[in-house]
C-alpha cells in the first residue's frame, strides 16, 4: 500500500466526522474532514452566519458519486454542489455542499 495513502486514511479515521453518503439509497457510512468554518458576512452592525459546507472525503469513498449526491452529517442533510480533486495524488475529493 502507498504510504501516503495510508497517512491520508489515518487522518480521516482519527480526525474525520461521521456522515452518511446517499442516505436514501446505498446509505454508505463515510468520514469527512471539514475544510472551512462558518461563513460570516458583516452588513454594518449586523452579522449573518452560515454553517460551513466544504468537506474532504476519500476519493475511494466518493467513487461513483458526483454533484447532486446527498450527505447526512449529524442529522443535517446537505447536497453536493461541486466536487473537485485538488489533491495532486488524487486520494481526496473536495465537496462544496449546501443545506437541503
Amino acid at each position: 500500500m502507498d504510504p501516503f495513502l495510508r497517512t491520508v486514511e489515518t487522518a480521516f479515521e482519527q480526525h474525520g466526522i461521521e456522515a452518511i453518503l446517499d442516505p436514501d439509497g446505498a446509505a454508505l457510512a463515510v468520514r469527512l474532514l471539514p475544510m472551512r468554518g462558518d461563513d460570516i458576512a458583516d452588513y454594518g452592525s449586523m452579522q449573518i452566519q452560515e454553517p460551513g459546507g466544504v468537506f474532504e472525503i476519500l476519493a475511494s469513498a466518493f467513487e461513483g458519486h458526483d454533484r447532486g449526491a446527498t450527505l447526512e452529517i449529524g442529522g443535517e442533510r446537505r447536497r453536493v454542489k461541486h466536487a473537485r480533486v485538488r489533491d495532486p495524488r488524487r486520494f481526496k475529493v473536495q465537496l462544496n455542499t449546501v443545506p437541503l
